[in-house]
């Protein structure tokens, strides 16, 4: 089997639903990748001719889920029995790092810095601390948690001193994996390919690897591509004066097509009149229009005045965008490559992560999860379960995009009807509207080549906090009393059939057009 023929006939089609699906969304997640795994071994005795495949996958994505989660004693408990069990043999590094694992593993101190990484994306501190305590990276356990960090924090002096400490020959999924985005980060664009091309000879069930190498050889990772048409530019904002003027100045520091921006004070009563006064007065009624509304109607109703604006349906497209967003300069470019490689998508959205922290991902691609008897629907959250470290650099078709800064087609947008109002102030509405979408026969695409910053709150305010809380819960009981049953399956079938015909498309173009595949089909990353 060549790097790319994992997801052609027969052998996905072959593969139980439970299986497909998750490999299809991606596994590059601690609990997805266990899931997976879990689904194919729990699969493999009745498989029949494919039991031996789905053995072997499953032990490989729990060694993956490892890699991504080395602290987990019960996990690395449970891959020493299950290789047993399969009669697979380790690598000599896996094996000793599960066996330190399984016995105390980190300790707790060292499991609560990793979690806290993962929350709050400071890795360069966690690599320091790390380095602190072993400095020599004596154990494969620092190693991959090395490798993790290096590449999260995005330092080029850690992450080769990582590379050179590892072991010889095969390595497990999740350490090829960053070994590979190691190569195309310190050895240039060529080398970069061929370990991509190699992880994939040894690991081709990893659809985002897949991916992301189609559109490195596209060269769609560096399209910029104009907007077809003028761009209505879209905020709303409540009590964000300085927030707000920051947003606006990154909107206006980057490269854009013809546009005009359309901004509601939604109620403040801060210095937000002031900002939108100010920024009226430079760019002109050509450029700027400033609205005002009494209170804060939240960000449903504003979305929805703000979409019927006659000047607004007027344009071609329509971005909204948060008004404490950080928008790298070519937002509207890496927007424009994307509606030029998917021009019949309903909206575009991208990777969104904390503000100063890009390794710290809060959104990218969203798919329906699959749901057990009486569970309602759920958005994957695949870009919480690992920090950024290139797993989502693609540009694919996706159920649902956040709404922190998304890319309407005017006509999308005006035909997919409003915003649902029952989820003010906030939370879900965003969501709601993808999923009508969807059902209507209209997608989402997420371009994963760009990249969004966005503000969180602080955390001071803890009745703020409460609050908020209530009022997501209470949005997600209304989300899940719009949709049945019924409605997750088409949903879910839809989705199915949207993500394997786009990654069919790209396996058989790499088949036929990537030189490098069949020489290296057989080497590790």
């Amino acid at each position: 089997m060549g790097p790319y023929d994992f997801f052609l006939p027969p052998v996905f089609d072959a593969l139980p639903e439970a299986v497909a699906d998750r490999l299809l969304a991606g596994v590059f997640g601690r609990k997805q990748a266990a899931q997976t795994g879990l689904a194919a071994l729990r699969a493999a005795p009745e498989a029949g001719a494919q039991g031996a495949l789905l053995a072997r996958l499953g032990l490989e994505l729990s060694l993956l889920a490892f890699d991504l989660d080395p602290g987990n004693a019960a996990l690395a408990q449970g891959i020493l029995a299950l290789a047993g069990q399969v009669g697979a043999g380790l690598p000599p590094d896996a094996l000793a790092a599960l066996r330190l694992a399984s016995g105390e593993g980190l300790g707790p101190d060292w499991r609560a810095a990793l979690a806290e990484a993962g929350r709050t994306g400071d890795w360069e501190g966690f690599c320091r601390r790390l380095e602190a305590g072993h400095p020599a990276l004596a154990t494969p356990l620092a190693s991959r948690l090395a490798g993790l960090a290096a590449l999260a924090a995005g330092d080029g002096e850690r992450i080769a001193t990582w590379r050179e400490s590892l072991p010889a020959g095969p390595l497990t999924p999740g350490l090829a994996f960053l070994r590979a985005r190691a190569a195309l980060r310190l050895d240039g664009r060529e080398a970069g390919l061929a370990a991509l091309r190699g992880f994939l000879g040894r690991y081709p069930w990893c659809a985002q690897t897949l991916l992301s190498l189609h559109d490195l050889l596209r060269g769609r990772d560096a399209a910029l591509t104009p907007l077809p048409g003028r761009l209505a530019i879209l905020l709303y904002s409540w009590n964000k004066a300085g927030e707000l003027g920051r947003t606006l100045e990154g909107i206006l520091a980057g490269d854009l097509p013809d546009f005009h921006i359309f901004a509601l004070d939604n109620g403040s009563t801060d210095a937000t009149p002031d900002v939108l006064a100010a920024f009226a007065a430079r760019l002109g009624p050509g450029r700027f229009t400033a609205l005002g509304a009494p209170v804060n109607v939240g960000a449903p109703a504003g979305r929805n005045w703000l979409k019927h604006l006659p000047e607004v349906l007027a344009c071609d497209f329509a971005a909204y965008v948060d008004d404490d967003a950080s928008l790298p300069r070519d937002w509207a470019l890496r927007f424009g490559a994307a509606v030029a490689a998917y021009p019949q998508a309903g909206v575009y959205g991208c990777r969104v992560h904390d503000a100063g922290r890009p390794a710290a991902l809060q959104a990218a691609e969203f798919h329906v999860e699959p749901a057990g008897p009486g569970e309602g629907i759920a958005a994957s959250d695949l870009q919480l379960q690992a920090p950024d470290v290139g797993q989502f650099a693609y540009c694919r078709p996706a159920v649902s995009v956040t709404g922190c800064c998304h890319l309407f087609p005017t006509k999308a947008l005006a035909d997919g009807g409003d915003f649902d109002i029952r989820f003010s102030p906030s939370q879900f509405d965003d969501f709601d509207r993808d999923l009508r979408a969807a059902l209507a026969g209209s997608f989402a695409v997420c371009q994963g080549h760009l990249a969004v910053g966005h503000l969180r709150a602080s955390g001071g305010d803890a009745a703020r906090r409460r609050a908020a809380g209530a009022n997501a819960h209470g949005n997600m009981q209304k989300l899940q009393g719009k949709y049945d049953a019924g409605d997750v399956r088409r949903l879910r079938r839809e989705q199915r059939n949207r993500l394997l015909t786009d990654l069919r498309k790209k396996a058989i173009w790499l088949a036929r057009h990537d030189p490098g595949g069949e020489r290296d089909k057989e080497g590790d990353a």
